[in-house]
């Protein structure tokens, strides 16, 4: 599960960078650091508030595992998950890369596009023994998200997992010390 950790932490760079006042951030080939330097650059900033988000795994595979760990992780197929995080000004001034997904080095975009109203991001992760490639692809607003995130990869040696899953997220109000990161 750590892979959906990692996509947890793109999602919520999504929320954190969901208005468009100026033109957007175009980035290739480039560490998440960079493109969170991009982002304070840019002056591209969400509403701070409480946002709650659903979750929904479309599709997950990890080859090789027992079958009772298979019919788990079938029965979290199709199941909406909901949470809220509260986003602060702070973090809305100071993204820095974990937004991206990226706790330390080893990731890299090989794109990460965001300008009128849609993102579409690609991004490698190698941390022996985990490799993953991400693909992400949505719409944004100051006040809303939906994006798809699709992850491949291998979470060690010989075992490969692929996931597919669908985030939408909107601002409710202010936070009130009931999210989930409080």
């Amino acid at each position: 599960m750590r892979s959906s950790a990692m996509v947890l932490c793109l999602a919520s760079c999504i929320a954190l960078s969901a208005c468009n006042r100026k033109p957007g951030i175009d980035a290739k080939n480039e560490s998440a650091e960079s493109v969170a330097k991009k982002l304070v650059a840019s002056d591209l900033k969400p509403r701070p508030g409480r946002w709650e988000s659903a979750m929904k795994i479309e599709k997950m595979e990890m080859p090789g595992m027992p079958p009772q760990a298979q019919a788990a992780m079938q029965e979290a197929l199709g199941v909406t998950k909901t949470f809220a995080s509260c986003l602060t000004p702070e973090q809305v001034n100071r993204p820095n890369a974990g937004f991206f997904g990226s706790q330390g080095s080893g990731c890299t975009y090989q794109h990460f596009t965001m300008a009128g109203g849609t993102i579409d991001a690609e991004m490698t992760c190698d941390r022996a023994p985990t490799q993953m490639h991400m693909t992400m692809q949505g719409t944004y607003s100051n006040d809303n998200y939906s994006i798809r995130v699709n992850n491949q990869g291998a979470i060690a040696p010989g075992k490969t997992m692929s996931t597919t899953m669908a985030i939408d997220s909107r601002r409710v109000g202010d936070c009130n010390g009931t999210e989930a990161n409080k």
